[in-house]
């Protein structure tokens, strides 16, 4: 009997190839329960991020009614933004995946890749279990406290975000353990040992760090810290966490007490994400999301080529100018060229236009997504370096127009030169295009309302992003867009990413406080002034730096990665940080459509599956000499980002 037992215990564990293990049961188990969970969260969150809008532009309609505001409004909104990013974590990891850079471990043999994989999802595991915990911790604390205006009790938010970390977690181990699985599966022995042993020193560096017969200075822990955060961002682990992770080792390195950091664990994610100011991401995020399954790209195209359509290259030329009008509602440059490739593409291919240029003109046009107002890419870079998004709106504008009309005169050139490969268009009455008006005069109107008030003051860009999804929401109605099924899609997405990118802030949080503790960033600043580096030298290094970036990854994640350690030196070198932010977004947005990586191009090629990625860089190319032209005009002349804003503030 005893042998019996025996054998049946050995068969369920068993590891062969391609057989289920023990490891992958438990898996599996564990997932039973998680999928629902998750899932009923994320609609919660979702339910939430439709629902924000309604308070902040009820508030801002009774300012104007009966001249008195709804107490409270900031407080709801912060209750729903810890309600969206802690409801949404578990599933964006689960299902979508938070942000990563895979240059490395795409390269890399399955093996080798499912060991490191190991070694995140322990790390990582480990990470958030000690984070969840400290944040209950925190809600103990927060026992008997309540809100200023709305006298609601704190505990529940706070003690909501610890649930929502700890299912994130639960979420990681059940990742890890299918990649143990396939690790042993693999008789990947060593790689297991090393991940464990990798993960476990990792996570204990701040006490072997104390016990060294030399304790580094600030400034070399600052620097290693960094240094070490690339590693694990090329090592595949997702920006937040290794942000979190990075900043949690170096608070506990610096001082004699692991207090201050498991604090900031506790602390940092409830603060970090239930944030009046950060509403304004998913608001925008909504607002263009809506927009697009209102159908305005489509409007906007049809609008622009029964325009220009007669000019050489006429569907291109209506192409980008698509772009810049979908960029004033999107905000974000891949969901552009995405957006716009899926209306225009068909119709450039229908009149014989040359695949590199009509792919080319799209991923170019893409990038004024972030450039042109309201920009996502803009919102965040106002909120890490604590700059005015209305002088930000306003800065982009010119350069984004600038940039627009220079992809259009190239398009010009090449189509005079080679009319053959971008025909014109055929002849449209004035009437036809009077009556093209008609579908984007809403959305125009929106776009006037939104900018105008916020750079007159009449309402703060919070508010300007419930004022935009209501009226967003407005159009899809009158027009008769309006589905269940586009609303529930726009909700959703807006959810995923604005987890995604809150995530990334949580850890940016935790890495702040690294690093203004070691002062590595303002002392990196007083080194090169000290020096006497020329200023414009310093730049040029900044600039090869985001254009390498800008190769792996999109702008937000590289804008929340870089500027906490960056703009304190552009700070220190006199450059004008609205100006900069400008700068910044177009030598990111360079980066985007550079080989060999361009992720415009990669999320081009999605709708234009059957040309080859070379045919689309190359199709590039003169778009990216205008980028480069526009760089040089905006550092030779500021005035072209930063007239405007004197004039408006």
């Amino acid at each position: 009997m005893s042998e019996a037992i025996l054998d049946s215990t050995i068969d369920s564990t068993r590891i062969g190839n391609g057989e289920r293990n023990v490891l992958d049961r438990l898996a599996d188990a564990m997932d039973v329960i998680l999928e629902p969970v998750a899932s009923r969260m994320f609609a919660l969150a979702t339910i939430a991020v439709a629902l924000m809008s309604v308070p902040i532009t009820l508030d801002v309609v009774a300012r104007f009614a009966v001249h008195k505001s709804i107490p409270g409004i900031i407080e709801l909104e912060e209750f729903f933004m810890a309600a969206i990013v802690f409801l949404s974590l578990a599933y964006t990891h689960k299902k979508d995946g938070h942000i990563e850079i895979d240059l490395l471990t795409s390269k890399l043999s399955p093996r080798t890749a499912g060991v490191l994989r190991t070694f995140n999802g322990v790390t990582c595991t480990a990470f958030f279990a000690l984070m969840g915990w400290r944040t209950v911790l925190a809600t103990l604390k927060k026992v008997g406290e309540y809100s200023i205006m709305l006298k609601v009790p704190m505990w529940i938010f706070v003690a909501l975000a610890a649930f929502g970390l700890f299912v994130l977690m639960l979420v990681i181990l059940q990742q890890t353990l299918r990649s143990l699985s396939r690790n042993v599966r693999d008789g990947a022995w060593l790689g297991i040992v090393l991940a464990l042993v990798a993960g476990v020193v990792v996570l204990a560096a701040p006490l072997w760090i104390k016990s060294l017969p030399v304790r580094p200075s600030r400034l070399c822990l600052g620097s290693l810290g960094m240094a070490f955060m690339m590693v694990l961002l090329l090592l595949g682990m997702p920006i937040g966490f290794a942000m979190g992770v990075v900043g949690f080792i170096g608070l506990g390195s610096l001082g004699f007490s692991l207090t201050p950091a498991l604090n900031t664990l506790g602390l940092a994610p409830y603060a970090t994400a239930a944030s009046f100011i950060l509403a304004v991401a998913p608001l925008f995020i909504l607002m263009g999301l809506l927009a697009s399954e209102a159908g305005i790209s489509k409007d906007l195209f049809d609008t622009a080529y029964k325009w220009l359509g007669r000019l050489p290259g006429g569907l291109a030329i209506a192409a980008v100018a698509g772009c810049s009008g979908f960029a004033a509602v999107c905000g974000d440059s891949m969901a552009t060229a995405v957006t716009m490739g899926s209306v225009a593409l068909p119709e450039m291919r229908q009149k014989k236009y040359k695949p590199s240029l009509a792919c080319g003109a799209l991923a170019a046009g893409g990038t004024l997504g972030i450039l042109i107002p309201p920009s996502v890419g803009f919102i965040f870079y106002a909120i890490v370096t604590e700059e005015s998004v209305g002088k930000l709106f306003i800065a982009g504008l010119m350069p984004g127009l600038m940039m627009a009309a220079m992809f259009i005169v190239s398009i010009m050139l090449i189509a005079m030169v080679r009319p053959d490969i971008a025909p014109r268009g055929e002849a449209v009455s004035f009437g036809e295009k009077l009556r093209s008006l008609k579908g984007i005069l809403g959305m125009l109107s929106l776009f006037i309302l939104i900018l105008g008030g916020i750079l007159s003051g009449v309402f703060s860009p919070t508010e300007g992003g419930a004022i935009g999804v209501v009226g967003s929401f407005a159009i899809m109605i009158i027009r008769r867009r309006l589905t269940w099924e586009g609303l529930v899609r726009a909700c959703e997405q807006t959810v995923l990413i604005t987890s995604k990118l809150l995530m990334i802030l949580i850890g940016v949080g935790i890495l702040g406080y690294f690093l203004a503790a070691s002062r590595l960033p303002f002392d990196l600043a007083g080194v090169i002034t000290s020096h006497g580096l020329d200023k414009y030298a310093v730049l040029a290094g900044i600039i090869g730096l985001y254009m390498v970036l800008g190769c792996l990854m999109n702008v937000i994640p590289m804008i929340l990665l870089t500027l906490p350690a960056i703009f304190p030196t552009v700070q220190a070198l006199g450059f004008d940080p609205v100006w900069f932010g400008v700068l910044t977004v177009i030598i990111m947005e360079m980066g985007q459509i550079t080989p060999p990586i361009g992720v415009n191009v990669f999320a081009l090629s999605s709708v234009a599956k059957d040309v080859p990625m070379g045919t689309i860089f190359i199709g590039i190319i003169p778009f990216f000499i205008c980028m480069v032209l526009s760089l040089v005009l905006l550092i030779a002349f500021p005035g072209i980002a930063t007239g405007l804003v004197s004039l408006c503030f």
